[in-house]
């Protein structure tokens, strides 16, 4: 038996596990962004104020992504550190899929 032949069932179970992983992620960030709630969502960053999140302006949408891509790069950063937490990852990603279809309404006129 050659060393391909061994591997292959290794390889075959990684992709079925990859695309299963990739299934659940997907639909975790479904259900997230149906129950988004921008308000609260954003109410955690200190450096919105109130103003800027109710507004619809394309400038405020694009200060609350920035925010929430300062907190992703935060996370990743703290990835392998007991201080990470898969959940308030995916929360940021959700989070700024959702606000990055806000802003893409807005920008739109939709």
């Amino acid at each position: 038996m050659t060393r391909k032949s061994i591997s292959q069932p290794n390889d075959d179970r990684r992709a079925r596990f990859a695309a299963a992983a990739g299934a659940g992620l997907d639909a975790a960030l479904a259900a997230g962004q149906r129950g988004y709630d921008r308000a609260s969502a954003l109410a955690r960053f200190h450096r919105l104020s109130p103003e800027t999140i109710a507004s619809e302006s394309p400038d405020a949408a694009r200060a609350a992504l920035k925010e929430i891509e300062r907190a992703m790069r935060a996370e990743r950063a703290r990835r392998g550190h007991w201080s990470y937490d898969l959940n308030r990852h995916i929360g940021l990603l959700v989070a700024h899929r959702a606000e990055t279809a806000r802003l893409n309404r807005l920008l739109n006129g939709a």
